[in-house]
């Protein structure tokens, strides 16, 4: 799964390991333990609202 964030990298908010791993506890929340720390909520719920991907400059000053 984090190899299908990879050609992303360097547009990421987070490695593309968590982000994995925080998809997979979405996607299939009772699949069990993850890799790492368990996601908490505020992890999820900043994902779910502001995606993957950091701003590019020209969202940042609009």
């Amino acid at each position: 799964m984090a190899a299908l964030f990879a050609p992303e990298r360097g547009r990421l908010r987070l490695p593309a390991d968590r982000l994995a791993a925080l998809f997979l506890a979405v996607l299939l929340p009772g699949r069990g333990p993850l890799p790492g720390d368990p996601p908490t909520a505020a992890e999820l719920v900043d994902l779910f609202l502001h995606g993957a991907l950091a701003p590019n400059d020209q969202e940042k000053h609009p």
